[in-house]
């Protein structure tokens, strides 16, 4: 699997001159796709030009392996950098973790309710005439709707990457039920479990699409500053 690290050590070697296993196209597209390791390019490209016009003003060679001189002058930063990426992934699988727990309780409720909805007789082999069949299997729909979402994103959790597959999906519910929930706050028949699926669905739409800016190496005060660094 291709990784920030290997990614990052191949440019070093590239600037260097040194032979490296990932192909230039592949490194390129990650490159554009990947703002942290397009920084690190950025950074290592520049100390390199600043080491090889340094060593020509000086009368000296340069030195036949820049690799260390580089990775000496970008390290801290990219350390930093990755480690506040580490950090807000981690904060974000978390949360879509407690968020699939909050969907799974829900769910469970919620099929609970359906079977108490479904009064048998005292014959035992007929419904009563005081069951609500047609709600049952509408809540049942529903206890199935919030198990996919919490397994949804119980998988998103576990493999970040994957967090733009669910995106789609939770933020079309949201909308949907988003447009339901306004009609019935302008009716006034807007219920409370309503209310808590859109803060649920909400709350999973802003973690998937943290988890998805974090793993692609979007971090906010690194994208900050590359936005303000100096372009030369």
């Amino acid at each position: 699997m291709l990784s920030h690290d290997l990614v990052q050590a191949a440019i070093s070697a590239r600037l260097d001159g040194e032979s490296y296993e990932i192909a230039d196209d592949v490194i390129d597209t990650h490159v554009v796709n990947c703002p942290e390791c397009a920084a690190f390019q950025d950074r290592a490209a520049k100390l390199s030009r600043t080491l090889l016009s340094e060593s020509r003003h000086d009368g000296m060679a340069p030195p036949r392996d820049l690799s260390e001189s580089i990775l000496a002058g970008v390290e801290p930063q990219w350390r930093a950098t990755a480690g506040a990426r580490r950090g807000h992934l981690a904060i974000a699988r978390v949360g879509l973790a407690v968020v699939g727990l909050c969907f799974v309780a829900w769910a469970v409720t919620q099929v609970n309710a359906s079977s108490q909805l479904l009064m048998w007789s005292a014959d035992g082999r007929t419904l009563s005439p005081e069951a609500q069949p047609e709600l049952a299997a509408f809540t049942l729909e529903g206890a199935a709707l919030r198990f996919g979402v919490a397994f949804g994103l119980f998988f998103a959790a576990w493999r970040p990457s994957f967090a733009p597959g669910m995106l789609p999906v939770v933020t079309t519910m949201l909308m949907f039920l988003a447009g339901a929930t306004m009609r019935d706050i302008a009716l006034g028949t807007v219920s409370l479990p309503q209310i808590y699926t859109l803060l649920g669905l909400g709350g999973a739409v802003a973690l998937l699409a943290w988890t998805w800016a974090v793993d692609k190496g979007y971090v906010l005060r690194a994208l900050w500053r590359q936005l303000a660094a100096d372009p030369v």
